[in-house]
């Protein structure tokens, strides 16, 4: 495989895990847990949606640090066969980051538009709009957010 090709594949899974990370995190923070799942499991085990909703985000957290250490074991490997150099691994890495805080930063941008504008955009997302698209968890069918 050639480099090029190697790093416009790492950087197109970065690009898409970063993405649907920011599209997923959109929070109504105005109206209270948006996803009903945590509500639901509140309600059931009577706990507080604030503790359920912190199980969820440190499973994120957890979620997130496997998959940045899996991603550099690959550019270590990328690395020891001679696909890339260690300042090009480096380089890949500083670049998720950035693209990483860059997301977070629309992200916010974002919800704070909605707020300004009084939409609530959970609403949306019947509709395809800018909503939950989640299913069981935070991210899809994860325990994610």
């Amino acid at each position: 495989m050639s480099k090029k090709l190697l790093i416009s594949l790492l950087t197109l899974g970065a690009v898409i895990s970063l993405a649907t990370y920011g599209v997923s995190s959109i929070r109504a923070s105005e109206t209270g847990t948006a996803n009903p799942v945590i509500s639901r499991l509140a309600e059931k085990f009577n706990l507080e949606e604030n503790d359920v909703e912190a199980v969820f985000d440190a499973v994120h957290e957890e979620r997130q640090e496997e998959m940045r250490k899996a991603r550099e074991e690959r550019l270590n490997e990328a690395v020891s066969n001679g696909v890339i150099t260690e300042a090009q691994k480096t380089a890949l890495l500083d670049k998720w980051e950035e693209m990483q805080n860059k997301r977070e930063q629309e992200r916010l941008e974002m919800q704070n538009w909605f707020e300004q504008e009084g939409i609530d955009p959970t609403k949306l997302a019947p509709y395809g709009g800018f909503g939950h698209h989640e299913g069981f968890g935070k991210m899809g069918m994860g325990m994610m957010h």
